[in-house]
């Protein structure tokens, strides 16, 4: 298998963190230091692409997490029970949705002051505050969302990881999810793909 990715992309490290917990041999291209490009794969040309032995590619992290559950299923990070698979699927997507909102705004403050809509990135940055709120709950003194680590645990630990690499203010005073993120960090797969140069909160 070929996974094209890049350090900092919360969506390629959610499928590292798979690939790593199912200890399954993959060549990696980060796409920002290799002349390969993701585009002979992907027409989308984004990361992660993952093409199989056989030649599929798949795309986007979503499906891939998927597929890799259903045809790697040890350990199984998707649950088969419909409400806890429900569950995890869920927080999967919320998770995948803090990072939608908050890449915009990411690029928004890169353009010139005077082209920037703050009004729209303070009514995206809402939302993510309120992302925040529902998962601090669901979290709270907790080692794992469920009785068994899953694929939500990988969702919002890397979530929240692209959050401390791109706008670590908005962690402030989030002391429950900092302690969730500090119990889920002595993973290996989750330690081993922090992006390089973002310290570790909590």
């Amino acid at each position: 298998m070929i996974l094209y990715y890049s350090l900092t992309s919360p969506y390629a490290r959610k499928v590292r963190v798979l690939l790593s917990e199912k200890r399954l041999a993959f060549e990696g291209v980060n796409v920002a230091e290799s002349t390969r490009s993701v585009a002979e794969h992907n027409p989308l040309g984004k990361v992660p692409t993952l093409v199989l032995d056989d030649g599929t590619a798949l795309f986007d992290s979503r499906v891939i997490c998927e597929a890799l559950d259903a045809m790697y299923p040890s350990p199984l990070l998707i649950p088969h029970a419909p409400r806890e698979r429900a569950l995890v699927r869920h927080l999967e997507a919320l998770a995948d949705g803090m990072c939608d909102v908050l890449i915009p705004v990411i690029l928004d403050s890169r353009r010139p002051p005077e082209l920037q809509d703050r009004a729209y990135a303070t009514k995206l940055l809402g939302k993510l505050d309120a992302c925040l709120d529902y998962i601090e709950p669901v979290v709270e003194g907790r080692d794992m969302v469920g009785d068994t680590f899953s694929l939500a645990d990988v969702a919002l630990v890397t979530a929240l990881g692209y959050i401390n690499l791109r706008r670590p203010e908005l962690l402030d005073g989030r002391d429950v999810l900092a302690a969730y993120s500090a119990r889920q960090l002595t993973r290996p797969s989750l330690a081993d793909t922090v992006p390089p140069n973002v310290p570790v909160r909590g």
